[in-house]
């Protein structure tokens, strides 16, 4: 079963179990998975994978975040909760993240394979290997430290 499978399945018992939280963020993920599959067909792709979910999860974690960010810098304590409860639900479809030992030896490898001091294409090559299971920040500072 893929993601979008199981996301679906969950939904149904989070409307059966009335899951108001739950029911409402999984809703906005189904909806995200629409308009990605909106786009790609669009562009002619017709063959989606689970990374192309994934991606769609990311980016909907990485909105809660900075919402997270916002609402606690402006002391929105309600608003700041609801987001943080969104994150807590959406962090559950994403790969485990990679350890910052992981990203260093990943980092490593590529600035002795490239061996160029281009921070931007190193940084491209180490995101690429590393499969969105890593932050971007950890892999700009690592890359940024051994470039010294």
């Amino acid at each position: 079963m893929g993601l979008k499978e199981q996301i679906a399945t969950e939904l149904i018992q989070a409307l059966k179990a009335h899951e108001g939280a739950k029911v409402s963020t999984l809703r906005l993920l189904m909806a995200a998975f629409n308009n990605m599959e909106i786009e790609k067909r669009t562009a002619g792709i017709a063959q989606l994978e689970d990374k192309d979910y994934q991606a769609v999860v990311k980016r909907e974690a990485k909105k809660r975040q900075e919402s997270i960010e916002i609402y606690k810098t402006a002391g929105r304590t309600e608003l700041q909760q609801k987001e943080e409860a969104e994150l807590g639900i959406l962090t559950k479809y994403l790969p485990a993240e990679m350890g910052e030992a992981e990203v260093r030896a990943i980092v490593d490898a590529v600035v002795a394979e490239k061996g160029t001091d281009n921070m931007g294409m190193l940084i491209g090559e180490v995101m690429k290997r590393t499969e969105g299971r890593a932050d971007g920040g950890l892999v700009a500072r690592l890359v940024k430290d051994k470039l010294g």
